[in-house]
């Protein structure tokens, strides 16, 4: 696959994508390097089919080449991934006769089997776990932020909520992170600390019927 473009600052991103704009096809073949990996696994992780997630990813740079004129060189990311959500809901609706309006609204949440899929750490899992405790809104935001590497600047293009509105829920729950994690590292210590109790009671020897 195309690397993941993340050394490519939002500077030259915006610069490929004003000579795209002009017809550049080398241009935007930069664009399509920098940004095919975060796409198709965005893609994947939510349609679960290789040769289906390939074709959506090639249908979205198809879209976005037809119509480059149109988006904001400063946005392109979020452009980009608004494409792709909007191909993904096309697909379903597409491919069933009844779609679930719940299904719908994971296109942007997937709330997925992530640590099977990444062989995550034990810690990662604990992670996942806190987070699946947020908000709704909270989940959707860490999610794209931390697990699916998104830009503040592209999340807002993706669930059309502000900049500002972002960072606010972001702190929100990072604060919300930091408490349940201190109250769950808690838990394990008055754990480790009871099963200890109960190894040390378990071997101590008996002196109750011992004479003195």
């Amino acid at each position: 696959m195309a690397n993941s473009g993340k050394n490519t600052s939002d500077k030259d991103i915006a610069e490929l994508v004003k000579k795209a704009q002009d017809g550049d096809e080398y241009s935007f073949s930069k664009l399509y390097d920098t940004y095919f990996d975060r796409i198709y696994s965005f893609i994947y992780f939510r349609v679960h089919h290789k040769e289906v997630a390939e074709d959506l990813t090639e249908d979205v740079f198809i879209k976005a080449w037809t119509k480059i004129a149109s988006v904001n060189s400063d946005s392109f990311g979020g452009w980009l991934y608004s494409i792709a959500k909007n191909k993904i809901i096309d697909h379903y609706r597409k491919h069933r006769e009844v779609v679930d309006l719940a299904e719908i609204e994971n296109v942007i949440e997937a709330d997925l089997n992530i640590v099977e899929e990444a062989d995550l750490k034990i810690n990662q899992k604990l992670l996942l776990d806190m987070i699946r405790e947020l908000t709704p809104e909270q989940q959707i935001i860490m999610k794209l932020k931390f697990l699916e590497g998104l830009e503040n600047e592209e999340i807002s293009e993706l669930i059309s909520k502000s900049i500002g509105s972002i960072r606010v829920v972001q702190h929100r729950a990072i604060q919300k992170l930091q408490e349940k994690f201190k109250q769950k590292e808690n838990n394990l210590l008055l754990n480790i600390l009871g099963v200890n109790n109960v190894i040390t009671k378990s071997i101590k020897p008996d002196r109750s019927n011992v004479k003195e």
